[in-house]
């Protein structure tokens, strides 16, 4: 009996040991993408597990982060994008459908920072980019906060059976749509290393 026991929990420590080394590290390093002509373009990489990604974020964008998050803050102070990793929820049993729509609304608002006040729902924008053949599915939002209109946009793209990418991005009323854009437009540039 004693062996069984070691022997679970040897395979679970595998398990998670395994399942460590294919997670997304959102550390950020300087690297260079190399195109088909013309010199190398600056990139940020992250490790997946024993591949790296290349990101390029929009111009100026500069990261802060490691391990789970990094956050990404414009030369505007009420600007920012941060991405982190989250651990999905454990699949539906056999047989069950995936959560509808309104479950990852509800999820997307918990990830509003705190502070938030008037907060209203503007829209879903399915599949606003994709990651390899995953879509995100992006919610935005309108609060006040301390005094000031903001808006927010949460993208969540679930990477595989265990990870889920979240993309923030928030600035004022004003500036929301245009940072939004960048920071859309910026997820394209998502690759694995060639």
């Amino acid at each position: 009996m004693n062996l069984t026991i070691r022997s679970l929990s040897t395979i679970c420590l595998l398990s998670v040991a395994a399942a460590a080394a294919h997670a997304l590290d959102l550390t950020p390093l300087r690297g260079t993408r190399q195109g088909n002509e013309g010199a190398p373009t600056p990139v940020i990489q992250f490790t997946d597990g024993r591949e790296k990604v290349d990101y390029k974020p929009p111009f100026g964008w500069e990261p802060s982060g490691n391990g789970k998050a990094v956050t990404f803050y414009t030369s505007d102070p009420t600007s920012w994008m941060k991405l982190e990793v989250i651990e999905k929820p454990c699949s539906p049993p056999p047989g069950q459908a995936a959560p509808p729509p309104e479950d990852l609304q509800a999820f997307a608002t918990k990830l509003i920072p705190s502070g938030a006040e008037k907060l209203e729902f503007v829209k879903m924008v399915p599949s606003p980019f994709t990651i390899g053949t995953c879509g995100a599915t992006e919610y935005i939002f309108e609060f006040s906060f301390y005094g000031s209109r903001a808006a927010i946009s949460i993208s969540i793209i679930d990477l595989n059976d265990k990870e889920r990418l979240v993309m923030l991005v928030s600035a004022d009323s004003r500036n929301f749509e245009r940072v939004r854009q960048d920071a859309v437009a910026s997820m394209f540039s998502w690759s694995p290393e060639s």
